[in-house]
């Protein structure tokens, strides 16, 4: 893997983590509601990232 794909991975990687750790943050943290449908976003946010990052 180049460098350039390498920068990509990570910065993909750490806005999906910091994406997730805001919507736990507000939702279980702030509220003290525990929502099980947030895996769902991952999910699909990781399925989308993935279509996107890896070369046809």
């Amino acid at each position: 893997m180049d460098l350039l794909g390498y920068g990509a991975f990570f910065l993909t990687t750490a806005l999906i983590f910091s994406l997730v750790t805001l919507g736990l943050n507000l939702q279980w943290g702030l509220t003290g509601l525990f929502n099980v449908g947030l895996a769902g976003f991952v999910a699909i946010g990781a399925y989308t990232s993935a279509l996107l990052t890896t070369p046809d």
